[in-house]
């Protein structure tokens, strides 16, 4: 598959209709049509619905079937220019810009299109960090005013860790908790990073676990004179990441934030590789069940 590397390869490489669907059929069937139900190889092609009707069984599939893309009542090139939109804007792009841009028939629309979007840009968990980590929570959201970290009102907390050499940073991965307390930062670390992996934090009492399955380097009381420049990695993500919130949406309900914290993980991650980061956003599409508007509002 070609990579996509500007707005004018993307125009060309997706000119049609026709084009886009035949892209999502290779995409999803690499190795030809499969039936989803008997699996059986050979079909017959309703060109009328576009549908692949299966010769065995009578199984009739559509190739947004089980995706991001069921039942959305939209061209697919559209939706392709949304995905690509997503996908390779550095900053993001919100809800009001996306139906502006898109030409969409409503707010709610695209909106609803863009948390589709997002629950495809959660992370497989196939990658945990290794080698070094910086560990820290931070705040986001809420009251501008009032007391500032730990015990804020009003805000949202976050864990977050990210790969480090000293150097260089590798990828980033972030988890909205309720508290910074033992029990959650446990299950974050130990979901996202490999056992035995250099763990870097502060002094806080509640990152104790770490001594038992992992090398943990906390940051002792006296040496505390400034989180950013002791900490400097996992400081640079959060503030790349407060400085994204800002610059892209007005308000981020708290029910919704961990969507945020995906697609800015999503993204971060990729941040060398923007080359094939539509076909990467595409394929995960394909691999994902939608959700629907009752599900994001109820």
């Amino acid at each position: 598959m070609n990579k996509i590397l500007s707005l004018f390869d993307f125009q060309k490489q997706f000119p049609d209709e026709e084009t886009c669907f035949e892209y999502l059929v290779k995409a999803k069937w690499p190795e030809g049509f499969i039936c989803p139900k008997c699996g059986h190889n050979l079909y017959y092609k309703i060109q009328r619905n576009k549908l692949f009707q299966c010769r065995k069984c009578g199984h009739q599939a559509s190739v947004t079937a089980g995706t991001v893309f069921h039942r959305l009542r939209h061209p697919l090139q559209r939706l392709f220019w949304a995905v690509y939109l997503i996908a390779v804007s550095k900053k993001g792009i919100s809800a009001l810009e996306l139906q502006r841009k898109l030409g969409l028939s409503s707010y709610q629309t695209a909106w609803l299109l863009l948390h589709k979007l997002r629950k495809a840009m959660v992370s497989s968990g196939d990658f945990p960090l290794t080698i070094s980590i910086e560990a820290d929570e931070t705040y986001i959201g809420g009251q501008r005013e009032g007391k500032t970290g730990r015990g804020a009102k009003g805000k949202s907390l976050v864990a977050v860790a990210v790969e480090t050499d000293g150097k260089n940073m590798g990828r980033a991965y972030l988890k909205k908790i309720e508290k910074a307390s033992m029990k959650e930062l446990s299950a974050f670390i130990k979901e996202r990073v490999e056992k035995g992996t250099n763990v870097i934090t502060d002094g806080w009492p509640a990152y104790k676990f770490l001594f038992a399955e992992y090398n943990h380097e906390p940051i002792k009381a006296k040496e505390q004179i400034n989180r950013d420049e002791l900490l400097p990695k996992v400081h640079i993500v959060i503030a790349n990441l407060k400085m994204w919130l800002r610059g892209t949406f007005n308000r981020y309900p708290e029910k919704h934030i961990q969507k945020y914290l995906d697609e800015f993980a999503f993204r971060f991650n990729r941040r060398w590789n923007l080359d094939n980061i539509f076909e990467k956003l595409i394929n995960r599409c394909l691999l994902i069940n939608t959700i629907t508007f009752a599900e994001l509002t109820g």
